[in-house]
């Protein structure tokens, strides 16, 4: 008989135990409901440095393809309140168990973060190179180099995380360039980079090479831009932040609290006057650098406020070259010292640019091209070989606006 009460008895305690936790689950659930509506959405992340997902538009086609409900979990993910402590606690976890990657990014030693080393995909590479081959093939007139920017993974191997395996982009650079053959003038940035790998050429939070990694390499580059002088001496640096913490800190929440500096490089005893014109968005500065980015967390946007389709610069250069950069991010902190030494720059960025490069090479009188891009970036770029075709046509209207612009 007790030892049936006793049943009874632990079997209720279970009950309401259970029943607790069903209701305390129920409870949270109905909590973070609310909080989720009453929390207005966030178009960005700062910490992050990337646009959030918003809410998507119920459509019948939507919801019939499924693409609806895939959208919806996208936004959710990005905007589910605590969304930010939860991720650092999820990254302190991982880190205390031992993880060595968050997010694709590689968490290295010495406080080093690394983005992880792509490969291409065959045909997209092949569409490129090609690309440029036949560009070369159309434009004898003009002196072209290609300056591919290796990226930290490759130079930096001793820092990489214990038994991490990265893709070898030393030797796609090497088939890239024997492909290319004489068509171009390579600059071999991974043979400079590598000399000065103890060096601070890399930001440790950040993606980027850092003004000194391109000042390096402008300097080697030099006798083949034709530059005939040493410039090794005729610049001096200046720091313009001392507490960047760049995309990758942002992308996989590690080292957050690394602060670095970024310095800028400005000639010496030379005239840097300059006009800088961004053409689509009709924007013009006496200056390459935008010192508001230095209050947003894109700090690196110091150099030239960041992306766009196209730039040009005016210099007071004597040099009758007029340049034309096809370029990505890392270009924006080494075309800076190209100004001394060209008539007018001109830069291009095909994931930005809907139009036609032949309109940019009439337009401007180009007379040099220099293609310069990170390792990652070019492997997975599938705009160049649209840009560099004669068939499209300028139908965004972006020179057309410079034009009007400048006849005002």
């Amino acid at each position: 008989m007790n030892k049936r009460l006793n049943i009874r008895r632990n079997g209720k305690k279970k009950g309401t135990a259970e029943s607790l936790i069903a209701k305390l689950f129920i409870g949270f659930l109905i909590i973070m409901i609310g909080c989720n509506l009453l929390t207005p959405d966030k178009k960005t992340s700062e910490k992050e440095n990337r646009v959030l997902e918003q809410r998507p538009k119920i459509t019948m086609s939507g919801l019939l393809t499924g693409s609806f409900m895939k959208q919806y979990e996208k936004y959710l993910a990005d905007q589910f309140a605590g969304r930010e402590f939860l991720r650092r606690v999820k990254t302190t976890l991982s880190r205390v168990g031992g993880s060595k990657k968050e997010q694709g990014v590689l968490i290295g030693k010495r406080d080093q973060l690394f983005e992880e080393i792509v490969m291409p995909q065959p045909e997209l590479l092949e569409k490129n190179i090609q690309s440029i081959q036949k560009f070369v093939d159309t434009h004898e007139e003009l002196t072209i180099n290609m300056l591919l920017v290796p990226d930290a993974a490759t130079i930096l191997e001793d820092q990489l995380p214990v038994f991490a395996a990265v893709e070898d982009q030393r030797a796609v650079f090497g088939r890239i360039k024997k492909t290319l053959g004489k068509s171009v003038n390579w600059i071999d940035a991974v043979k400079t980079l590598s000399k000065h790998s103890e060096e601070k050429i890399y930001y440790k939070t950040d993606h980027h090479w850092t003004s000194l990694g391109a000042f390096y390499t402008f300097v080697d580059a030099a006798p083949s831009l034709g530059i005939k002088e040493d410039v090794s001496s005729k610049y001096v640096s200046y720091p313009v932040s001392t507490n960047f913490n760049g995309t990758l800190a942002a992308k996989s929440g590690a080292k957050m609290r690394i602060k670095e500096e970024i310095d800028i490089y400005v000639p010496q005893n030379t005239d840097n006057d300059l006009i800088v014109n961004h053409v689509e968005e009709q924007e013009k500065m006496a200056t390459i650098y935008h010192a508001d980015k230095l209050k947003t967390r894109d700090q690196y946007g110091v150099f030239f406020g960041g992306n766009s389709s196209v730039i040009d610069i005016k210099t007071v250069s004597q040099d009758k070259r007029r340049l034309l950069v096809i370029k990505d991010s890392y270009a924006n902190c080494f075309v800076p010292f190209l100004a001394p030494y060209y008539r007018e720059i001109v830069m291009v960025d095909p994931r930005y640019y809907s139009g036609n490069i032949e309109d940019i090479l009439q337009t401007y009188k180009i007379s040099d091209v220099l293609f310069l891009y990170s390792g990652n970036t070019f492997l997975q770029d599938n705009n160049l070989s649209g840009v560099l075709s004669s068939e499209q046509s300028n139908e965004n209207g972006v020179l057309n606006k410079k034009r009007t612009s400048e006849t005002e």
